[in-house]
């Protein structure tokens, strides 16, 4: 039979997965991008700056980019969310990880691991508002302008993210996962009322 934990443990690696690639967006990945505009010959939106796809030329890479007059720079910067949520994540599915190898950890719901995924999920939660205010807003002034403009793939993978992070947040608040109250009673136990 599997540790209950595992499933945790898988959704948290998940999460970080897809944080990753949302952090390693445009102007590193080009595959994926936050939004993709055609204007000035074609743009793709990442975290840490866009690029050009006619000439190939990225910005240089740094938080807090703008392209005015449809970006607004100033809310590029908080999606640094997203790298603080996928350290979280990695810690919370370090700590899940030992809860796992180590059964003397399993009798005592471990507290730091509920603390460490709901802040990852809590980021993560926060780097998505951002970025879909940040995103929808500049997808809405480019098509008043007259180009055509999307969303791209990193904004379905913070979603997916996030989703996956609440899950483990959740069951870990809820102490299902380690064995809290809430958890599967034991079929080798009878209570008799």
């Amino acid at each position: 039979m599997c540790d209950p934990a595992l499933p945790m443990y898988l959704a948290t690696l998940g999460a970080l997965v897809l944080l990753v690639l949302v952090t390693f967006s445009e102007p590193f990945i080009s595959t994926f991008y936050f939004l993709r505009t055609d204007a000035s010959g074609g743009v793709r939106f990442g975290l840490f700056g866009y690029c050009f796809e006619a000439t190939g030329m990225c910005t240089p890479k740094s938080l807090g980019y703008s392209f005015d007059p449809q970006l607004i720079g100033s809310l590029t910067t908080p999606l640094v969310l997203f790298p603080i949520s996928a350290g979280l994540a990695a810690f919370a599915a370090f700590l899940l990880f030992f809860i796992i190898c180590c059964h003397s950890w399993w009798r005592h719901p471990h507290p730091t691991f509920c603390l460490v995924s709901t802040l990852a999920f809590l980021s993560s939660l926060g780097g998505l508002g951002v970025a879909l205010y940040l995103f929808v807003t500049a997808l809405v002034r480019f098509h008043k302008d007259g180009f055509s403009a999307s969303l791209g793939p990193s904004i379905w993978l913070a979603l997916g993210a996030t989703v996956l992070l609440f899950a483990v947040a959740l069951n870990a608040g809820c102490g299902t996962c380690l064995g809290g109250r809430f958890g599967r009673q034991s079929r080798r136990v009878a209570y008799n009322y």
